[in-house]
């Protein structure tokens, strides 16, 4: 699976910097590595939901917290339903991270919220109708939306943390300035909103012969 979808997301990222270098007449820095890794992200998670699976004995747990239930009461060694808690935890989370970055909508955990709601909603509908072998359960929906929602609170914590210590220096154990982690993430979100405020500016080429109109 990585052998085909790493290229698709390589591909993505070169485009979008072509494209971005051509209409912003300026270099890009990090807008083509959020594209590529978020097409990466969207295709994993297509990848992950509509496999077709062995028919389930159960197709629909529409029981809100079946699911935790059975990971709680599972046989010593069996991680299997542990396991799925943690894939429906996070697979939605890169998205929670990724899509407020190129969507402007989604301006808020709410927002975010919402949408991961609307998504996981979408994908167990399809689930329960197309895709053979897959359960659609209430569980998978929650842990969906919460997944969407811890990623968004993990994109915007830089920028909370940097408007509540303005001006503070970070220094490391050696008491030297130092860049943490958050406040580089919190870097990478001003220079986006700098580009997406920014109005694109398609290169102009003079043509040859042309008349100044008067």
């Amino acid at each position: 699976m990585v052998t085909v979808l790493l290229p698709v997301a390589v591909a993505a990222a070169l485009g979008s910097a072509l494209v971005r270098n051509y209409l912003t007449e300026r270099s890009v820095r990090w807008g083509p590595l959020i594209d590529g890794v978020l097409v990466l992200s969207v295709l994993c998670v297509a990848y992950l939901v509509f496999t077709p699976q062995r028919p389930a004995v159960e197709p629909v747990r529409p029981d809100p917290g079946k699911d935790v239930s059975m990971a709680l009461t599972a046989d010593p060694g069996d991680s299997l339903p542990w396991v799925q808690l943690a894939g429906n935890l996070v697979l939605l989370l890169p998205l929670g991270v990724l899509v407020p970055q190129r969507v402007r909508w989604f301006d808020s955990i709410v927002k975010i919220a919402f949408g991961g709601l609307v998504l996981a909603c979408s994908i167990e509908l399809v689930q329960f109708l197309v895709v053979t072998g897959r359960v659609a359960s209430t569980d998978d929906v929650i842990c969906n939306t919460i997944g969407a929602t811890v990623g968004g609170i993990l994109v915007r914590a830089p920028s909370w943390i940097a408007a509540a210590t303005p001006g503070r220096p970070q220094h490391s154990a050696t008491g030297r300035n130092d860049q943490t982690v958050w406040l580089l993430i919190a870097k990478v979100e001003r220079e986006r909103q700098r580009e997406l405020a920014a109005p694109l500016r398609r290169r102009v080429r003079p043509l040859v012969g042309e008349q100044r109109s008067h």
